[in-house]
């Protein structure tokens, strides 16, 4: 529609720093150091002082009024499909203020270590992926495109502002291994961007693989929203639906293909051992393709 074509382009020009002045570093999009691009904040329609509170500095319960709010904000980013999204939409409007609110989430009052710390910044990872992928204001990421899409699209938390690459690479994989030879979908973060290692979370269960979703066609179009009380069951189901999907068995070649995301990550998987990869993959396939692979290996 027009009217969200409009939209888009105000977006672009209000809140990249195209043409105004931006407080936000550029960002590198390439091998190169001079490939650089202005970083988007998407929640920036309201201005922090505008914004209502969602947990009032001190607060003991701030990590569960927080993880509460964001389950919220990715359930309705979820709700909306760009083939029935106009800007004028009530809807719309109020998800935009909602998400400005991230701006006031207390960080130093979040610990790293905990199951909702996870729980919330996967879920914003995945609200700021629906979001960057509703508004498009380049189209599409492609090959060419996913690296800027990535680096670029970014959401300002807590008075620091955080990319796609940031928070998967530097947040929630970040005490995990670092992606080897990553290429389209897969795109490491911004060197420059080393400082957010400071929000690192504790978690380092190789399962991470198998719950980013990174938008790719290739993955499955469900995305989960992560809650800390049901979370160990929630992963389970989302690994088993992943590798279920995506492992390949050719019996003639005697050959078992697992998710590129084995390779990219393989640390994370016995320092790189295929067959312990294997073995950490196979538990969650049907009992069918789990004794072709048996007898594949025997």
């Amino acid at each position: 529609a027009q009217g969200w074509e409009n939209y888009q382009m105000s977006l672009e020009t209000a809140l990249t720093g195209l043409g105004i002045h931006s407080k936000w570093t550029p960002v590198t999009t390439g091998k190169k150091s001079k490939q650089k691009k202005p970083r988007r904040i998407l929640n920036g329609r309201r201005m922090a002082f505008d914004a209502d509170f969602i947990a009032k500095p001190g607060n003991g319960d701030t990590l569960d009024e927080v993880a509460k709010y964001v389950e919220n904000l990715v359930r309705i980013a979820l709700s909306f499909s760009p083939d029935a999204l106009t800007a004028s939409q009530p809807s719309v409007m109020e998800f935009l203020d909602e998400v400005s609110r991230l701006r006031l989430i207390p960080l130093h009052e979040i610990d790293l270590n905990t199951k909702e710390a996870f729980c919330i910044f996967v879920n914003v990872y995945h609200c700021l992926l629906q979001h960057a992928l509703l508004i498009a204001v380049d189209g599409l990421p492609n090959k060419r495109s996913v690296v800027p899409f990535k680096r670029c699209s970014c959401y300002e938390i807590g008075g620091d502002v955080f990319s796609l690459s940031d928070l998967e690479c530097y947040v929630i994989r970040g005490k995990t291994s670092r992606a080897t030879h990553p290429k389209p979908p897969f795109v490491d973060g911004a060197k420059k961007s080393r400082t957010f290692l400071q929000y690192s979370l504790g978690a380092t269960d190789h399962r991470i693989n198998f719950v980013l979703n990174n938008g790719d066609l290739a993955y499955p179009q469900a995305v989960p929203i992560f809650q800390s009380q049901l979370l160990e069951e929630q992963i389970e189901t989302c690994s088993s639906f992943f590798l279920k999907s995506q492992v390949k068995i050719d019996k003639k070649k005697r050959t078992v293909f697992l998710p590129k995301v084995c390779d990219v990550y393989r640390n994370d998987f016995g320092m790189g051992d295929g067959l312990v990869c294997l073995s950490q993959c196979i538990k969650y396939l049907n009992d069918s393709d789990q004794l072709a692979i048996a007898a594949l290996l025997n």
